[in-house]
């Protein structure tokens, strides 16, 4: 497989696991019956921008996203991975890690990473 080839199945890929979010999200939205409007008040967004997520035109801030899962009273790996409670069916840190970065802001991602090796650092002098 061409390196274009690649790149354009791994879009597709997002594409499809974006497409599976906003699904999950909805999903979960309207069983609590909250209207787009409402929800997106609760979780402190435009109307406009939650309608992009719900339709998987816009990927949620990792911010935005943990205010999803704790006002619809869902795991980030449910929504983000598609995975139910059971401990069986976890996902391992890896996958969630990882799934959770490919929707995250890469200037976010890099300010996490930089604390993250600060308190290594701190935690090695202790």
């Amino acid at each position: 497989m061409s390196k274009k080839a690649q790149t354009e199945a791994g879009k597709e890929y997002k594409k499809k696991i974006q497409r599976e979010m906003a699904n999950r999200i909805k999903e979960r939205r309207k069983s609590l019956k909250y209207t787009q409007e409402q929800f997106a008040e609760i979780i402190d967004i435009t109307t406009s921008s939650y309608r992009r997520i719900e339709n998987a035109f816009q990927r949620p801030s990792l911010d935005t996203l943990i205010k999803i899962a704790q006002n619809l009273k869902i795991s980030l790996d449910y929504i983000v991975l598609g995975k139910n409670e059971n401990f069986a069916d976890s996902p391992t840190v890896a996958e969630m890690l990882t799934a959770l970065l490919d929707f995250s802001d890469p200037d976010k991602v890099k300010h996490a990473a930089e604390i993250l090796i600060k308190l290594t650092k701190i935690k090695e002098e202790q």
